[in-house]
């Protein structure tokens, strides 16, 4: 069973009494994994890369495409300048 600290760290909020069901329920009638069910519910995270390419995440730095290797199931945002 997926604990109430991860949920709402992959969802971005608290997800309600229900919610949790919804995305549990999901995983058992899809077969898709728990991440894959609440990305469905998620907010997406936002980055503004800096002038390398890369962003902060967690203390850790990612550009655009190893932040999608290491959470492939996420939604984000990167705001560039012009």
């Amino acid at each position: 069973m997926m604990n109430k600290k991860k949920l709402t760290e992959l969802v971005g909020y608290e997800p309600s009494a229900e919610m949790k069901r919804m995305i549990l329920d999901n995983v058992k009638t899809s077969g898709r994994s728990v991440e894959e069910c609440a990305a469905d519910f998620q907010l997406p995270d936002i980055f503004v890369p800096d002038d390398s390419g890369t962003f902060e995440h967690d203390g850790r730095t990612y550009t655009v495409e190893s932040f999608k290797k290491r959470y492939p199931h996420r939604k984000f945002i990167t705001i560039k300048s012009r």
